[in-house]
């Protein structure tokens, strides 16, 4: 036991400081929302979402898992892992292409301010992986202080130069360039960061160590891929509410929706914080010290659902309060959506730990296969409910598939053993 306690004061301090760090750059992007929703309409700002959303899930396809299979390799095999950090940002950098070709694709057509605003939201999204690539090196490092201020800052710029160009009335187009300059000048602070801890530069003709990652790219690949699908597939399976009632109904229900939504998500910030320093100890122990990685496992999922049961109560009881105090009355309809949100935040925190869980056990396949699963259920489920309970049917929806998540996760860990992560392209 006593050799647990400096882990966990490790763990404790990082995950404090990654909590703070997030604290302060969501409340600046919620104001930015809410300024966003009142100086924009309830018909453009749902198109802001769309934006957002559309271009969120598209630069996925530029990840590919490459961030997290980075973080879990750089908590393995320290510094002998560069090799590893500058394949992968070559390998996303040419993943990025035809992102943007597929995003002018599917953004051609619409009103050019509309187009050059949600192209301009697009590309920030994809921008904002290219930092958390950056950040995911240093969080494999438990550097989260290095983390915690990229992200951070790269909020804060977001929010105060939207916030300006929306009271300039800059519109849609002005806040979709505002928030791409922002991703931008971070990310290039960031990389010059990676640079200078020396992630970025030559190795002077020195050999990597034995036992350092010298994975081929099908190697990198065939273990980037299932965690890519898996994060791919979660994010579609958060947006895909905005893009059937874009379909179905129209960008007020969309509007409804996305208010809703933009309270809980920050919510996050509490498994996120915690998982961002549990993440990198827990892949190191999972095969050298098995107990102690069960029971970290174990203590860590324990916090997060009494988190979960909080987050739960508190928006089940003040969604009124919360809706009509801070979007107005012509929002009502988000009352019902915030409820079912607020209730689907017990399972979707577990689950934040538990498919980390299996990724650092090397069972990043099962997570893809669950997401899927998820997804498809939500997509079926909700294509029901939105004829009939409009906004609030999706976030019904969520529930259910939440805990199916949950089910399939849980009987994973228990029932399987931990996969094998390769080393030198095992």
């Amino acid at each position: 036991m006593s050799g647990l306690l400096p882990l966990d004061r490790r763990i404790s301090g990082n995950a404090l400081l990654k909590l703070s760090s997030e604290l302060v750059g969501r409340v600046a992007s919620f104001v930015l929302t809410l300024w966003a929703a009142r100086r924009l309409g309830e018909a453009d700002f749902g198109l802001y979402n769309y934006g957002l959303a559309l271009g969120f899930v598209l630069a996925q396809l530029a990840d590919m898992g490459l961030q997290v299979l980075i973080a879990r390799e750089v908590a393995v095999f320290g510094r002998q892992a560069r090799p590893l950090v500058q394949q992968a940002l070559r390998l996303k950098v040419v993943l990025s292409l035809p992102v943007l070709g597929l995003l002018w694709w599917l953004l051609a057509g619409r009103a050019p301010l509309v187009q050059a605003g949600l192209l301009a939201l697009g590309v920030a999204m994809l921008g904002q992986t290219f930092l958390e690539f950056a950040a995911y090196v240093f969080r494999g490092q438990q550097a989260l202080q290095e983390e915690a201020r990229l992200l951070a800052v790269a909020r804060l710029l977001t929010a105060g130069l939207g916030g300006v160009v929306l009271w300039l009335d800059g519109g849609l187009a002005g806040l979709g360039f505002a928030t791409l300059a922002a991703v931008t000048l971070t990310t290039g602070w960031a990389y010059w960061r990676l640079q200078q801890a020396g992630w970025l530069g030559a190795f002077k003709g020195q050999r990597p160590a034995a036992g350092a990652p010298l994975w081929p790219w099908e190697t990198v690949l065939r273990q980037a891929v299932p965690l890519g699908v898996a994060i791919f597939l979660s994010i579609a399976y958060t947006r895909l509410a905005i893009f059937l009632l874009a379909y179905r109904l129209d960008e007020v229900a969309v509007a409804e929706y996305s208010a809703a939504h933009r309270l809980v998500e920050p919510m996050q910030i509490v498994p996120a914080a915690l998982l961002a320093a549990v993440f990198p100890v827990f892949s190191g122990l999972v095969h050298s010290d098995p107990r102690q990685a069960r029971r970290l496992g174990l203590n860590t999922t324990v916090l997060l659902a009494l988190a979960g049961v909080g987050l739960a109560l508190f928006f089940w009881l003040a969604a009124p309060l919360l809706i009509m105090t801070l979007y107005g009355e012509a929002f009502a309809g988000s009352v019902a959506v915030l409820r079912f949100l607020g209730l689907s935040a017990l399972p979707a925190t577990i689950n934040y730990g538990l498919t980390h869980f299996l990724i650092a056990r090397g069972q990043q396949l099962f997570s893809s296969l669950y997401v899927g699963l998820m997804l498809f259920f939500h997509l079926a489920l909700s294509w029901w409910l939105i004829p009939t309970q409009g906004a609030a049917g999706p976030a019904l929806s969520v529930v259910a598939a939440e805990g199916i998540l949950f089910l399939c996760c849980l009987l994973t860990l228990a029932l399987t053993k931990p996969g094998k992560v390769p080393a030198n392209g095992g």
